[in-house]
């Protein structure tokens, strides 16, 4: 059973419905020059559509006059709709799958994970020693055979990345998960994820900076391009995954993330 990539469709929606209406475009009028019936402009601006097509977008942009910016990012929404979702067949469950199409769809992510390195990163072996030292009792996505690399796959084999600011700790690199070999090498890993993308900002709070507001926290913020979404602090327990869109708390996250980048060092810098 497929699941649809609901939160790229309700961007989308979103986005329709916006244009639409700085445009002054009743639903007839879109209809009538895009030779598309009502029903279905309707169903794409309430994510009801079965299917987005691209071209449809570049209609849309077409009579709406977007920038080559929006049409651009509505393109690229509904190709990423379109997309064969692998995660629906791991049986992931479904406050884990929401957190999955965020992190696919937002423009900026900050992740903060002090203990472990953070999945998104994991060399294969760092992966594999966690699962056997949780074995058999590991249950839930984390523990899926391959799906870790699944996810890293389809989040890196993108024509777009989002603005990534990782912040660990040297506590979590320096914990010999798998051994001193292992561990080596996903420091280096996560080094030349820094060098090679622009976008990537990875840190280190380390030991000689004491405290820090973050220390022995795991959270997420992303950020959505056009204020589609609201920023989003996501959290994750064993008990279950929290959402919080409240502004004031995710402010709060916020400010406690970046007080803690501010003792932090770059991971260039950091040496095992």
């Amino acid at each position: 059973m497929s699941v649809n990539p609901f939160l790229t469709s309700i961007q989308i929606a979103r986005l329709l419905v916006q244009y639409r209406k700085r445009a002054k475009y009743t639903h007839k009028r879109a209809a009538d020059e895009l030779g598309m019936s009502v029903s279905k402009i309707r169903d794409l601006e309430h994510a009801r559509a079965p299917h987005v097509k691209w071209v449809d977008m570049l209609g849309f942009a077409r009579i709406y006059g977007l920038s080559p910016e929006e049409q651009e990012n509505l393109v690229r929404l509904a190709e990423a709709s379109d997309t064969p979702d692998m995660f629906h067949s791991l049986k992931i469950p479904s406050a884990f799958y929401t957190f999955l199409q965020m992190e696919l769809t937002a423009s900026k992510i900050m992740i903060c994970e002090s203990e472990l390195v953070t999945g998104l990163f994991q060399t294969e072996d760092y992966n594999d020693a966690i699962r056997d030292d949780n074995a058999p009792s590991r249950k839930g996505p984390a523990g899926a055979a391959g799906f870790r690399q699944d996810r890293q796959r389809q989040f890196m084999d993108r024509p777009w990345l989002p603005e990534i600011v990782y912040l660990s700790s040297e506590a979590a690199l320096r914990r010999q998960v798998g051994g001193p070999e292992v561990m080596a090498k996903q420091v280096e890993h996560l080094k030349q994820l820094d060098r090679d993308f622009s976008l990537f900002k990875f840190l280190v709070v380390p030991f000689e900076a004491g405290s820090y507001p973050c220390a022995g926290t795991a959270f997420r913020i992303f950020e959505f391009e056009g204020g589609e979404f609201p920023k989003t602090v996501y959290l994750e327990s064993l008990e279950g995954a929290r959402y919080l869109e409240v502004p004031e708390m995710v402010v709060s996250f916020q400010n406690d993330f970046e007080e803690s980048v501010k003792k932090a060092i770059p991971i260039k810098d950091f040496d095992l």
